[in-house]
């Protein structure tokens, strides 16, 4: 099973999903295709949620956000089976800053599973991570 879900009982439309492969656990929350925020709004917002009794989320990288793109979904909902919230033909942020540019970062077009760079003071929709298992997380993500 690719992931694991969490409902919130008592939290109205409130959820986790865990991506078993990964261990990296995704807000799935109505907030997800409804607010957008600037680059610098849109960590502060992950680095402040407190959410299914966590309260170390992030604002994921470009490579963290990539795992959740599923190219072989129809155009318009290029994000793997299972998110209930997000904005069809929406663009994300990413916590990577644009290496050539520092004003501008990495977004993913869950439209269409593309990658590309925007202004930080643009607005676009947000969705935080945390890793449901450092060692996990740590062991298939980053040592390679």
């Amino acid at each position: 099973m690719l992931f694991g879900v969490t409902l919130l009982i008592g939290v109205l439309y409130a959820r986790v999903i865990t991506d078993e492969q990964t261990a990296f656990m995704w807000q799935d929350v109505a907030e997800n295709r409804g607010v957008i925020l600037t680059w610098d709004e849109a960590k502060e917002n992950c680095e402040r949620l407190d959410l299914a009794g966590f309260d170390d989320w992030w604002l994921p990288s470009e490579s963290e956000m990539a795992t959740i793109v599923d190219n072989s979904r129809p155009n318009g909902r290029k994000i793997k089976t299972g998110f209930i919230y997000f904005k069809k033909n929406a663009v994300y942020w990413s916590a990577s800053t644009y290496a050539w540019n520092a004003p501008y970062a990495w977004v993913i077009d869950f439209g269409n599973g593309a990658t590309y760079t925007a202004p930080k003071e643009e607005r676009h929709f947000v969705r935080c991570v945390r890793c449901s298992d450092f060692k996990k997380c740590i062991a298939l993500f980053y040592e390679r």
